[in-house]
């Protein structure tokens, strides 16, 4: 059975006529990364490959891992807080690096950052925020 990221990683790819090889060489990835998602190999990718691969697909890694809703869709569509605890310690996670990095973001990049986390650290283990995402992705929005 196709979990929702080979899912929708073959619906991107095919909306954007990649072939697999193609989008692993525009994200810079290792031959058969992709191929290996898409098998069901590699269950849990890591936040980097899985950055590389929305930033060529234009979407968000919470949009590939169809834990969002696009712009356009209606908010009612949108994912549900399953993990409020979770989403808690996100939004820590998040003030923590700020107050450490002293990052001088917007609100939008705030958030994304908070709700990519929150995606990002379900889809691995609910109980914890992946405190190594939550740095990685805030230093790449600072960069911005």
């Amino acid at each position: 059975m196709a979990t929702l990221l080979q899912t929708r990683l073959k619906h991107l790819m095919q909306e954007k006529s990649l072939r697999t090889s193609d989008l692993e060489k525009l994200a810079g990835l290792k031959i058969s990364a992709v191929r290996n998602i898409l098998l069901g190999k590699t269950r849990h990718p890591k936040a980097e490959t899985l950055q590389a691969i929305a930033e060529v697909l234009g979407c968000t890694v919470a949009e590939l891992l169809g834990k969002d809703s696009s712009p356009q869709e209606d908010l009612s569509s949108s994912p549900k807080l399953e993990y409020p605890q979770l989403f808690l310690e996100s939004v820590k996670a998040f003030l923590s690096h700020l107050e450490k990095e002293e990052g001088n973001l917007t609100l939008d990049q705030a958030w994304l950052i908070i709700k990519e986390t929150y995606t990002y650290s379900s889809q691995n283990d609910p109980k914890k925020v992946d405190e190594r995402f939550a740095k990685w992705l805030f230093s790449k929005q600072k960069q911005l």
